[in-house]
Protein backbone atom coordinates (compact mmCIF):
# COMPACT_ATOMS: atom_id res chain seq x y z
CA UNK A 1 0.00 0.00 0.00
CA UNK A 2 1.38 3.42 -0.92
CA UNK A 3 2.36 5.67 1.96
CA UNK A 4 -0.15 8.40 1.10
CA UNK A 5 -2.88 5.77 1.33
CA UNK A 6 -1.57 4.71 4.75
CA UNK A 7 -1.84 8.30 5.95
CA UNK A 8 -5.41 8.49 4.68
CA UNK A 9 -6.21 5.19 6.40
CA UNK A 10 -4.91 6.47 9.74
CA UNK A 11 -7.00 9.62 9.47
CA UNK A 12 -10.15 7.82 8.35
CA UNK A 13 -9.94 5.36 11.24
CA UNK A 14 -9.53 8.24 13.68
CA UNK A 15 -12.52 10.14 12.29
CA UNK A 16 -14.93 7.24 11.86
CA UNK A 17 -14.54 5.54 15.27
CA UNK A 18 -17.77 5.40 17.25
CA UNK A 19 -18.17 8.00 19.96
CA UNK A 20 -19.37 6.71 23.33
CA UNK A 21 -21.99 8.40 25.50
CA UNK A 22 -20.90 8.42 29.13
CA UNK A 23 -23.80 7.64 31.46
CA UNK A 24 -25.16 10.76 33.19
CA UNK A 25 -24.73 8.92 36.52
CA UNK A 26 -21.02 9.75 36.20
CA UNK A 27 -21.69 13.49 35.84
CA UNK A 28 -19.86 15.74 38.25
CA UNK A 29 -16.43 16.47 39.70
CA UNK A 30 -13.71 13.86 39.93
CA UNK A 31 -10.20 13.62 41.33
CA UNK A 32 -7.99 11.42 39.19
CA UNK A 33 -4.56 10.04 39.98
CA UNK A 34 -1.86 8.48 37.79
CA UNK A 35 0.44 6.04 39.59
CA UNK A 36 3.83 6.64 37.95
CA UNK A 37 5.72 4.24 40.22
CA UNK A 38 4.04 1.90 42.69
CA UNK A 39 7.26 1.77 44.73
CA UNK A 40 7.15 5.55 45.37
CA UNK A 41 4.50 6.13 47.99
CA UNK A 42 2.88 9.56 48.00
CA UNK A 43 4.08 10.34 44.48
CA UNK A 44 0.91 9.64 42.48
CA UNK A 45 -0.06 12.50 40.13
CA UNK A 46 -3.48 13.95 41.07
CA UNK A 47 -5.55 16.01 38.66
CA UNK A 48 -9.07 17.46 38.68
CA UNK A 49 -11.65 16.78 36.00
CA UNK A 50 -15.37 16.90 35.40
CA UNK A 51 -17.61 14.60 33.39
CA UNK A 52 -20.68 15.67 31.45
CA UNK A 53 -22.41 12.57 30.15
CA UNK A 54 -24.95 12.32 27.40
CA UNK A 55 -24.72 13.29 23.75
CA UNK A 56 -22.13 14.58 23.27
CA UNK A 57 -20.13 13.59 26.35
CA UNK A 58 -17.37 15.87 27.56
CA UNK A 59 -14.49 15.48 30.00
CA UNK A 60 -12.77 18.69 31.15
CA UNK A 61 -9.37 18.46 32.86
CA UNK A 62 -8.38 21.49 34.95
CA UNK A 63 -5.03 22.69 36.29
CA UNK A 64 -4.81 26.29 37.52
CA UNK A 65 -6.26 28.38 34.65
CA UNK A 66 -5.85 25.64 32.05
CA UNK A 67 -8.99 23.84 30.86
CA UNK A 68 -8.49 20.86 28.53
CA UNK A 69 -11.66 19.66 26.81
CA UNK A 70 -11.68 15.97 25.93
CA UNK A 71 -14.20 14.97 23.24
CA UNK A 72 -12.68 11.77 21.82
CA UNK A 73 -14.50 9.28 24.04
CA UNK A 74 -15.07 5.71 22.85
CA UNK A 75 -16.61 2.46 24.01
CA UNK A 76 -14.16 -0.43 24.25
CA UNK A 77 -15.98 -3.55 25.37
CA UNK A 78 -17.23 -2.83 28.89
CA UNK A 79 -14.74 0.04 29.32
CA UNK A 80 -14.57 3.69 28.28
CA UNK A 81 -11.51 4.94 26.38
CA UNK A 82 -10.70 8.62 25.96
CA UNK A 83 -7.87 10.28 24.08
CA UNK A 84 -6.16 13.41 25.29
CA UNK A 85 -6.23 16.29 22.77
CA UNK A 86 -3.16 16.94 20.59
CA UNK A 87 -0.98 14.22 22.11
CA UNK A 88 -1.34 10.45 21.64
CA UNK A 89 -1.85 9.62 25.34
CA UNK A 90 -5.11 7.93 26.34
CA UNK A 91 -7.02 6.42 29.25
CA UNK A 92 -9.24 3.39 29.64
CA UNK A 93 -11.46 2.94 32.69
CA UNK A 94 -14.41 1.12 34.20
CA UNK A 95 -16.84 2.65 36.67
CA UNK A 96 -17.09 0.93 40.04
CA UNK A 97 -19.60 2.78 42.20
CA UNK A 98 -18.20 6.24 42.92
CA UNK A 99 -14.79 5.28 41.57
CA UNK A 100 -13.12 4.85 38.19
CA UNK A 101 -10.38 2.27 37.76
CA UNK A 102 -8.22 1.87 34.68
CA UNK A 103 -4.95 2.54 32.90
CA UNK A 104 -3.15 5.54 31.43
CA UNK A 105 -1.09 5.05 28.27
CA UNK A 106 1.34 8.00 27.91
CA UNK A 107 2.43 6.92 24.40
CA UNK A 108 -0.93 5.58 23.26
CA UNK A 109 -2.43 2.16 23.67
CA UNK A 110 -0.07 -0.60 22.58
CA UNK A 111 2.98 1.69 22.82
CA UNK A 112 4.94 0.99 25.98
CA UNK A 113 3.81 0.07 29.47
CA UNK A 114 0.75 1.85 30.92
CA UNK A 115 0.39 3.37 34.38
CA UNK A 116 -2.46 2.54 36.72
CA UNK A 117 -5.17 5.19 36.98
CA UNK A 118 -8.02 5.70 39.42
CA UNK A 119 -10.50 8.47 40.22
CA UNK A 120 -12.84 9.39 43.08
CA UNK A 121 -16.15 11.14 42.53
CA UNK A 122 -17.14 14.36 44.28
CA UNK A 123 -13.58 15.49 45.07
CA UNK A 124 -12.55 19.01 44.10
CA UNK A 125 -9.56 19.38 46.43
CA UNK A 126 -6.44 18.29 44.54
CA UNK A 127 -4.84 16.91 47.71
CA UNK A 128 -7.79 16.03 49.98
CA UNK A 129 -5.77 13.70 52.19
CA UNK A 130 -3.82 16.63 53.64
CA UNK A 131 -6.10 18.75 55.81
CA UNK A 132 -3.82 20.70 58.15
CA UNK A 133 -4.05 24.49 57.85
CA UNK A 134 -1.07 26.11 56.07
CA UNK A 135 1.68 27.46 58.29
CA UNK A 136 3.34 29.46 55.51
CA UNK A 137 2.57 31.51 52.44
CA UNK A 138 4.92 30.66 49.57
CA UNK A 139 3.78 33.40 47.17
CA UNK A 140 6.70 34.97 45.32
CA UNK A 141 9.80 34.14 43.29
CA UNK A 142 12.16 31.32 44.20
CA UNK A 143 15.55 29.99 43.20
CA UNK A 144 14.68 26.40 42.34
CA UNK A 145 17.62 24.00 42.51
CA UNK A 146 17.41 20.58 40.88
CA UNK A 147 19.65 17.83 42.29
CA UNK A 148 21.26 20.12 44.90
CA UNK A 149 24.80 19.30 46.04
CA UNK A 150 25.43 16.96 43.09
CA UNK A 151 27.32 17.18 39.81
CA UNK A 152 23.92 17.27 38.04
CA UNK A 153 22.76 20.38 39.90
CA UNK A 154 20.83 22.94 37.85
CA UNK A 155 19.29 26.24 38.96
CA UNK A 156 15.88 27.28 37.64
CA UNK A 157 13.20 29.73 38.82
CA UNK A 158 9.85 28.97 40.45
CA UNK A 159 6.96 31.40 40.96
CA UNK A 160 3.96 30.70 43.20
CA UNK A 161 0.69 32.49 43.99
CA UNK A 162 -1.02 31.22 47.14
CA UNK A 163 -4.54 31.89 48.37
CA UNK A 164 -5.52 30.04 51.52
CA UNK A 165 -4.01 26.58 51.29
CA UNK A 166 -4.22 26.42 47.46
CA UNK A 167 -1.58 27.82 45.13
CA UNK A 168 -0.74 27.88 41.44
CA UNK A 169 2.79 27.75 40.15
CA UNK A 170 5.22 27.96 37.27
CA UNK A 171 8.73 26.58 36.95
CA UNK A 172 10.84 28.53 34.47
CA UNK A 173 13.64 26.81 32.58
CA UNK A 174 15.68 28.17 29.64
CA UNK A 175 14.69 25.02 27.71
CA UNK A 176 10.95 25.38 28.41
CA UNK A 177 8.64 25.82 31.40
CA UNK A 178 6.75 23.02 33.19
CA UNK A 179 3.42 24.50 32.03
CA UNK A 180 0.41 24.81 34.36
CA UNK A 181 0.91 23.63 37.96
CA UNK A 182 -1.39 23.62 40.98
CA UNK A 183 -0.82 22.65 44.60
CA UNK A 184 -1.56 22.86 48.28
CA UNK A 185 0.24 23.83 51.49
CA UNK A 186 -0.77 21.71 54.49
CA UNK A 187 1.04 22.58 57.70
CA UNK A 188 4.68 22.75 56.61
CA UNK A 189 4.19 20.38 53.67
CA UNK A 190 4.25 21.31 49.96
CA UNK A 191 2.32 19.35 47.32
CA UNK A 192 2.02 20.27 43.62
CA UNK A 193 1.09 18.51 40.39
CA UNK A 194 0.47 19.09 36.71
CA UNK A 195 -1.08 17.07 33.89
CA UNK A 196 -1.76 18.04 30.27
CA UNK A 197 -1.62 14.79 28.33
CA UNK A 198 1.98 15.39 27.31
CA UNK A 199 3.48 15.39 30.79
CA UNK A 200 2.37 14.19 34.24
CA UNK A 201 4.32 15.66 37.16
CA UNK A 202 4.27 15.55 40.96
CA UNK A 203 6.31 17.61 43.43
CA UNK A 204 6.56 17.32 47.22
CA UNK A 205 8.69 19.18 49.77
CA UNK A 206 8.85 20.47 53.33
CA UNK A 207 9.06 24.08 54.52
CA UNK A 208 11.88 24.46 57.05
CA UNK A 209 12.28 26.97 59.87
CA UNK A 210 13.91 29.49 57.52
CA UNK A 211 11.03 29.33 55.06
CA UNK A 212 12.99 27.34 52.49
CA UNK A 213 11.54 24.43 50.54
CA UNK A 214 13.68 21.41 51.39
CA UNK A 215 13.70 17.62 50.95
CA UNK A 216 12.02 18.14 47.61
CA UNK A 217 11.04 15.21 45.42
CA UNK A 218 9.84 15.47 41.84
CA UNK A 219 8.68 12.80 39.38
CA UNK A 220 7.54 12.78 35.76
CA UNK A 221 8.28 9.09 35.13
CA UNK A 222 9.90 6.19 36.99
CA UNK A 223 13.18 7.14 35.29
CA UNK A 224 12.95 10.88 36.03
CA UNK A 225 12.69 11.68 39.73
CA UNK A 226 15.27 14.29 40.73
CA UNK A 227 15.57 15.84 44.17
CA UNK A 228 15.12 19.60 44.58
CA UNK A 229 15.05 22.51 46.98
CA UNK A 230 14.07 26.17 46.67
CA UNK A 231 15.09 29.43 48.35
CA UNK A 232 12.93 32.55 48.10
CA UNK A 233 14.79 35.07 45.96
CA UNK A 234 12.98 37.98 44.28
CA UNK A 235 15.99 38.49 41.99
CA UNK A 236 16.30 34.90 40.78
CA UNK A 237 16.77 34.64 37.00
CA UNK A 238 17.16 31.94 34.40
CA UNK A 239 19.68 32.23 31.59
CA UNK A 240 18.48 34.20 28.57
CA UNK A 241 18.21 32.29 25.31
CA UNK A 242 20.90 34.47 23.72
CA UNK A 243 23.34 33.31 26.40
CA UNK A 244 22.86 29.58 25.80
CA UNK A 245 22.41 29.25 22.02
CA UNK A 246 23.84 31.08 19.05
CA UNK A 247 24.32 30.85 15.30
CA UNK A 248 27.79 29.51 14.49
CA UNK A 249 30.33 32.04 13.25
CA UNK A 250 30.46 32.22 9.47
CA UNK A 251 27.15 30.41 8.90
CA UNK A 252 24.57 32.67 7.26
CA UNK A 253 22.09 30.29 5.64
CA UNK A 254 20.11 27.37 7.05
CA UNK A 255 20.07 24.60 4.45
CA UNK A 256 17.80 21.63 5.08
CA UNK A 257 16.09 18.78 3.24
CA UNK A 258 12.96 17.27 4.77
CA UNK A 259 9.82 15.41 3.68
CA UNK A 260 6.17 16.36 3.70
CA UNK A 261 3.41 14.12 5.08
CA UNK A 262 3.33 12.09 1.84
CA UNK A 263 7.08 11.56 1.59
CA UNK A 264 7.75 14.30 -0.97
CA UNK A 265 11.06 16.10 -0.55
CA UNK A 266 11.07 19.76 0.46
CA UNK A 267 14.20 21.92 0.74
CA UNK A 268 15.18 25.32 2.05
CA UNK A 269 15.64 26.41 -1.59
CA UNK A 270 11.96 25.96 -2.40
CA UNK A 271 10.66 28.90 -4.52
CA UNK A 272 7.75 29.45 -2.10
CA UNK A 273 10.22 30.76 0.48
CA UNK A 274 12.04 33.22 -1.78
CA UNK A 275 11.81 36.83 -0.65
CA UNK A 276 9.81 35.92 2.47
CA UNK A 277 10.52 36.44 6.15
CA UNK A 278 10.78 32.88 7.37
CA UNK A 279 10.34 31.39 10.84
CA UNK A 280 11.59 27.80 11.15
CA UNK A 281 10.61 25.76 14.20
CA UNK A 282 12.44 22.65 15.38
CA UNK A 283 9.50 20.98 17.03
CA UNK A 284 7.77 17.69 17.87
CA UNK A 285 4.25 16.37 18.35
CA UNK A 286 5.30 14.91 21.73
CA UNK A 287 6.55 18.23 23.13
CA UNK A 288 4.24 20.29 25.44
CA UNK A 289 6.29 23.47 25.00
CA UNK A 290 6.12 23.01 21.22
CA UNK A 291 2.34 22.95 21.54
CA UNK A 292 2.36 26.37 23.21
CA UNK A 293 4.74 27.78 20.61
CA UNK A 294 2.71 26.37 17.72
CA UNK A 295 -0.45 28.04 19.00
CA UNK A 296 1.42 31.35 19.13
CA UNK A 297 2.90 31.03 15.66
CA UNK A 298 -0.44 30.02 14.17
CA UNK A 299 -1.90 33.32 15.42
CA UNK A 300 1.10 35.28 14.10
CA UNK A 301 0.98 33.47 10.76
CA UNK A 302 -2.68 34.42 10.33
CA UNK A 303 -1.83 38.03 11.19
CA UNK A 304 1.28 38.50 9.04
CA UNK A 305 1.21 35.99 6.18
CA UNK A 306 -0.30 38.52 3.76
CA UNK A 307 2.62 40.81 4.61
CA UNK A 308 5.22 38.21 3.65
CA UNK A 309 5.63 35.91 6.65
CA UNK A 310 6.15 32.17 6.19
CA UNK A 311 6.30 29.69 9.08
CA UNK A 312 7.37 26.08 8.72
CA UNK A 313 7.89 23.42 11.34
CA UNK A 314 10.55 20.72 11.19
CA UNK A 315 9.10 17.86 13.24
CA UNK A 316 11.49 15.51 15.02
CA UNK A 317 9.58 12.29 15.65
CA UNK A 318 10.10 8.52 15.31
CA UNK A 319 12.78 6.81 13.21
CA UNK A 320 10.65 6.75 10.06
CA UNK A 321 7.89 8.83 8.54
CA UNK A 322 5.40 5.95 8.42
CA UNK A 323 5.41 5.56 12.21
CA UNK A 324 5.39 9.34 12.72
CA UNK A 325 2.58 10.30 10.33
CA UNK A 326 -0.36 9.77 12.66
CA UNK A 327 1.28 11.71 15.51
CA UNK A 328 2.17 14.59 13.23
CA UNK A 329 -1.25 14.81 11.60
CA UNK A 330 -2.99 14.63 14.96
CA UNK A 331 -0.84 17.50 16.24
CA UNK A 332 -1.57 19.57 13.13
CA UNK A 333 -5.30 18.93 13.15
CA UNK A 334 -5.83 19.57 16.84
CA UNK A 335 -3.74 22.73 17.06
CA UNK A 336 -5.50 24.12 13.99
CA UNK A 337 -2.16 25.21 12.55
CA UNK A 338 -2.38 26.27 8.89
CA UNK A 339 1.29 26.65 8.09
CA UNK A 340 3.46 23.80 6.76
CA UNK A 341 4.87 20.90 8.79
CA UNK A 342 7.63 18.54 7.65
CA UNK A 343 9.24 15.37 8.92
CA UNK A 344 12.87 16.04 9.89
CA UNK A 345 13.74 12.55 11.12
CA UNK A 346 14.06 11.09 14.59
CA UNK A 347 14.59 13.16 17.72
CA UNK A 348 17.88 11.37 18.43
CA UNK A 349 20.81 13.48 19.52
CA UNK A 350 22.77 12.74 16.35
CA UNK A 351 19.94 13.56 13.95
CA UNK A 352 19.14 16.76 15.83
CA UNK A 353 22.77 17.84 15.54
CA UNK A 354 22.88 16.95 11.84
CA UNK A 355 19.72 18.86 10.88
CA UNK A 356 20.26 21.81 13.20
CA UNK A 357 23.95 22.15 12.33
CA UNK A 358 23.99 26.01 12.21
CA UNK A 359 23.52 26.31 15.97
CA UNK A 360 25.72 25.70 18.97
CA UNK A 361 25.06 25.64 22.70
CA UNK A 362 21.79 24.37 24.16
CA UNK A 363 19.46 23.28 21.36
CA UNK A 364 16.18 22.38 23.07
CA UNK A 365 12.72 21.63 21.70
CA UNK A 366 11.42 23.97 20.50
CA UNK A 367 14.27 25.89 18.87
CA UNK A 368 13.26 28.65 16.45
CA UNK A 369 15.29 30.57 13.90
CA UNK A 370 14.23 33.84 12.25
CA UNK A 371 15.40 34.31 8.63
CA UNK A 372 15.27 37.55 6.67
CA UNK A 373 14.05 38.16 3.10
CA UNK A 374 17.56 37.50 1.74
CA UNK A 375 17.56 34.03 3.27
CA UNK A 376 20.04 34.89 6.03
CA UNK A 377 19.57 33.85 9.65
CA UNK A 378 19.19 36.82 11.97
CA UNK A 379 18.51 35.32 15.39
CA UNK A 380 17.74 32.02 17.09
CA UNK A 381 15.75 31.23 20.22
CA UNK A 382 15.58 28.01 22.20
CA UNK A 383 12.94 26.89 24.71
CA UNK A 384 9.56 28.50 25.25
CA UNK A 385 7.83 30.10 28.24
CA UNK A 386 4.15 29.32 27.71
CA UNK A 387 0.88 30.82 28.99
CA UNK A 388 1.35 29.12 32.36
CA UNK A 389 4.20 31.56 33.11
CA UNK A 390 2.00 34.67 32.92
CA UNK A 391 4.01 37.83 32.34
CA UNK A 392 6.99 35.87 31.01
CA UNK A 393 4.83 34.53 28.20
CA UNK A 394 3.51 38.04 27.50
CA UNK A 395 7.07 39.36 27.27
CA UNK A 396 8.11 36.55 24.91
CA UNK A 397 5.13 37.25 22.65
CA UNK A 398 6.07 40.96 22.47
CA UNK A 399 9.70 40.11 21.70
CA UNK A 400 8.67 37.66 18.96
CA UNK A 401 6.31 40.16 17.32
CA UNK A 402 9.03 42.81 17.41
CA UNK A 403 11.49 40.55 15.58
CA UNK A 404 8.96 39.60 12.92
CA UNK A 405 7.77 43.16 12.29
CA UNK A 406 11.34 44.47 12.03
CA UNK A 407 12.20 41.81 9.44
CA UNK A 408 9.01 42.45 7.48
CA UNK A 409 9.71 46.19 7.40
CA UNK A 410 13.24 45.85 6.00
Amino acid sequence: MKFKHLVCLFLCIASEAGIAQIKPTLNGSWLGAIILDQKEKGMDVPFNFTIKGGSPSLITISTANDKIKVTEIFEEGDSILFKMPVFVSEFTFKAKGDSLVGLYYPKGKGKGAPYKFYALKGKTDRFPWFTEAPKSNISGRWKYILNPNTTKSDTLVAEFKQQGSRFTGAILDPTGDMRFLEGKIAGNKFYMSGFDGGRASIFTAEIDGNGNLVKGKMMTSPANKPSWMAIKDRNAQIAASKDIIRIKDGVKNFKFTVKDMFGKTFTSDDPSLKGKVLVVQASGSWCPNCLDETRLFQSLYEKYRNKGLEVISLMFEEKDLESSAYRMQRFINQTGAKYRFFYAGSRSKQNKEDVLYPFEGVVAFPTTVFIDKKGEMRTVHTGFSGPGTGKHYDELVKETIKIIEELLNE
